[in-house]
């Protein structure tokens, strides 16, 4: 588990994040803040603010998300468009638009404390001209991009009306 840069000749600027919270919601709670897209913003740290696209619940199809990005990048729009949902314990994602791509699952399993929530990202920049968003990706892989994932995780919790127990990340 943890963050790493890809090194693959044919993307530009991918990165791979992975870890686990720990939580004491059980996955139940967990899952109705996680298969809400439009409750993204309010728990992980870099989404400003999500956007339904068609349907709710889990007829959600999509969220257009935004990031908290530094000028002159500001604002990154990117929609996110469900692949596959199996309540209330996977949810696989894809970037389908913007100028980041990837895919990501979050997966929910029973866990002595309450829960386990399983991540998994991969973003990559789309083409040389969005170059310029490599080096926040590559934040990620400091101290302050493991702080805000174990924030991300804390505030998931609060959000499923419990609290964080551990993070690995």
């Amino acid at each position: 588990m943890g963050v790493a840069a890809d090194d693959e000749d044919d993307e530009v600027g991918a990165i791979t994040i992975t870890g686990t919270w720990r939580t004491t919601p059980g996955p139940d709670a967990l899952w109705s803040v996680v298969n809400d897209l439009t409750t993204w913003s309010q728990w992980w740290p870099a989404i400003s603010d999500a956007q339904a696209l068609g349907g709710h619940g889990d007829d959600l199809g999509g969220a257009r998300l935004t990031f908290d990005t530094r000028p002159p990048l500001r604002p990154l729009v990117v929609t996110l468009t469900v692949l596959e949902r199996e309540a209330p314990h996977r949810l696989v994602v894809a970037v389908t638009d913007g100028p980041l791509s990837g895919d990501g699952t979050v997966t929910i399993s029973d866990d002595p404390a309450g829960s386990a929530t399983h991540y998994g990202i991969r973003i990559r920049v789309r083409s040389l001209l969005f170059k310029p968003i490599e080096p926040i990706l590559s934040s990620a892989t400091r101290s302050k991009g493991k702080a805000r994932l174990a924030r991300a995780g804390d505030d998931l919790a609060r959000l499923a009306g419990g609290e964080l127990v551990d993070h690995e990340a």
